[in-house]
């Protein structure tokens, strides 16, 4: 598979800390998360990509061309980014603010009327667009901020936080808007705190911790599972239920005797039935099952399991 964003021994250095060096890939037509705990170096990798930060050791090279390169910014044609700006200084209308834009990306006129009306409805603000942009709710300003991205029609999608102060309804039509684009052909890149709502949608990991790259591979590599907690009504032979889950391949985890419940994880919806059946056959009440998120703490579960078993 092609890749499109190579870091080659990339290093940022500051005074106190050192991002890197980083050698990854991203792949192109796929969805890649950037991921690690606050602090860890992702918005300088991010900002490094793009071409704002330029004094760093290494290469970091995009569709062939080095962000070191002497017409570097050509690639940004290519780019759409999303990032949060409060918009508190502008006064000019909505509309004005997003056709000025378009002229300055350097689409014509008619285009630009035609995407802005387009993706002002499309996040349903179109209805405000003669209004100030300052004016706006922090949520509106977000899908202000999301039309700048996609706007240019971008092969390269890069993404900080899409979610934040926006509401799940929000949030579902962006993962919705990241799944069309790699149907497109696009590649995505994006960093979230709230892993477990765009988990089922990443092809790919790069993971970040205190600076190093410590996973670059795809999910399927990365084997980060999806947890369920067991409840069950009446007392059960704990050894029993693992044993006959261990020889099913399903692994678990906690075993909680006060909640008489047990963590699995679970690859298929056939392990589901599996479960199920056992249950039933030794008159076992299933009190509840719950789902629990997909998490930092739980891929860093997964990548020292993953160590373990090298």
């Amino acid at each position: 598979m092609e890749d499109i964003i190579k870091f080659e021994n990339y290093t940022k250095k500051f005074k106190k800390k050192v991002i890197g060096p980083l050698n990854c890939t991203i792949r192109k037509q796929r969805i890649t998360a950037l991921l690690g705990s606050s602090g860890s170096g992702k918005t300088v990798i991010l900002n490094s990509l793009l071409g704002i930060i330029k004094d760093f050791k290494g290469n970091i090279e995009i569709d062939n061309i080095s962000r070191k390169a002497w017409k570097y910014y050509l690639v940004n044609l290519k780019i759409g980014y999303y990032t949060q700006m409060d918009f508190s200084l502008y006064t000019v209308s909505a509309y004005k603010f997003l056709l000025d834009i378009c002229i300055m990306m350097g689409l014509a006129k008619k285009e630009s009327k035609e995407k802005i009306e387009h993706w002002m409805k499309y996040f349903d603000i179109w209805e405000s667009r003669e209004k100030s942009i300052r004016s706006f709710s922090w949520g509106m300003k977000n899908r202000m901020n999301l039309i700048l991205c996609f706007i240019k029609d971008p092969e390269i999608i890069i993404l900080d936080e899409p979610g934040a102060n926006l509401d799940s309804y929000w949030r579902n039509k962006i993962k919705k808007l990241l799944i069309d684009a790699k149907k497109e052909g696009k590649t995505v890149v994006i960093t979230v705190h709230n892993i477990d709502e765009i988990a089922d949608i990443i092809d790919d990991f790069i993971i970040i911790d205190n600076g190093e790259n410590i996973f670059n591979g795809s999910t399927e590599e990365l084997n980060v599972y999806s947890k369920y907690k067991i409840f069950i009504n009446e007392y059960f032979k704990e050894e029993d239920f693992r044993a006959f889950l261990t020889n099913l391949n399903i692994k678990t985890f906690k075993y909680d005797p006060d909640e008489n419940s047990l963590v699995v994880a679970i690859e298929n919806f056939k392990q589901i039935n599996y479960l199920f059946l056992y249950l039933i056959k030794n008159n076992l009440p299933l009190k509840n099952l719950v789902k629990l998120p997909i998490n930092m703490e739980s891929i860093y579960k997964a990548l020292e399991n993953k160590n373990n078993t090298v």
